[in-house]
């Protein structure tokens, strides 16, 4: 499975500049995850609205 992932405008670039090195890392592993699994737990995505997902990076 590959799904595409969207930023709404600038958002995701303006908070991805105030991340240390190892929360990019972080962010960029559960990216990647929605990326090819199939099922992603609701400790790393919670289902907002019809296509609109949160991201849960601790």
């Amino acid at each position: 499975m590959k799904r595409t992932i969207q930023a709404f405008v600038d958002y995701y670039d303006l908070f991805m500049d105030t991340l240390s090195a190892p929360e990019k890392m972080k962010v960029h592993y559960i990216l990647d995850m929605l990326k090819i699994q199939e099922r992603i737990s609701t400790k790393f995505v919670k289902h907002i609205q019809d296509g609109l997902f949160e991201l849960r990076v601790e």
